[in-house]
């Protein structure tokens, strides 16, 4: 990532925190751990033809991960809510190393999750929006367009950022804890439902947990560990 971007992240951050919901970009570890499930995809089928979706961009720093995983006949959909990101983005697919290889093959939106149709038939999906800053409300509408996006034997990851919320909650008033509360409670829900792994990934700041989600039955298995460094698994 470039220093320009890193400075347009910064200021995005400060100018609109409750939807970028990061202090800087995630590390490569985070980011390596949240395409895992593209990755045993493509080692399974090298020239499989996959379709996969990033709900949550930003100035791409999962996104750089996801690219580097794609087969030949990969395609991307990025949807991006910040229309600065999305610009930037946009720019980074055709000089950054990573990116500009698949840059014919990534369209960019500038529009929110909830706007996903069911049935789109994605295989893949990573969902780096930062869920711990939404209400209840808003992360059911972005988990239930997410999960109907995908195929039925689709797969995605999405990360929460250790002890964050539970210091929010601490320092708020009772509104905030009830709010907190209810979104941690709405997360959950998904998980119990779809979650069938996770990952401590040590090695970002803060650090997060990666869970993964099936579109298969609730309860299954990974059929692979996510194969990050700096990270300690945590069984569910």
């Amino acid at each position: 990532m470039s220093l320009r971007e890193r400075i347009a992240f910064l200021g995005q951050m400060r100018a609109h925190f409750e939807e970028t919901g990061a202090i800087q970009p995630s590390s490569r570890f985070l980011a390596r751990a949240m395409a895992g499930p593209l990755r045993r995809r493509h080692a399974a089928d090298p020239e499989g033809a996959r379709r996969i979706l990033e709900i949550g961009p930003g100035t791409g720093a999962v996104t750089r991960q996801v690219a580097a995983a794609m087969g030949p006949h990969d395609t991307l959909v990025c949807y991006e809510i910040n229309p600065e990101f999305a610009r930037i983005l946009r720019h980074a697919l055709h000089y950054d190393r990573a990116l500009a290889p698949v840059a014919e093959r990534v369209s960019v939106h500038v529009a929110p999750a909830q706007q996903l149709q069911r049935g789109e038939g994605f295989d893949v999906a990573v969902c780096s929006a930062p869920l711990n800053n939404f209400d209840a409300a808003t992360i059911d509408a972005i988990l239930g367009a997410l999960t109907s996006a995908l195929r039925p034997n689709g797969r995605a990851t999405l990360f929460e950022y250790l002890w964050l919320p539970a210091l929010r909650g601490a320092v708020g008033n009772a509104a905030n804890r009830d709010r907190l509360r209810a979104a941690r409670a709405a997360k959950e829900r998904w998980l119990e439902r779809h979650g069938c792994g996770s990952v401590v990934v040590l090695a970002n700041l803060p650090p997060a947990r990666v869970h993964e989600l099936s579109t298969e039955a609730a309860g299954e298995l990974l059929d692979q560990p996510i194969d990050v460094v700096g990270t300690a698994p945590h069984p569910r």
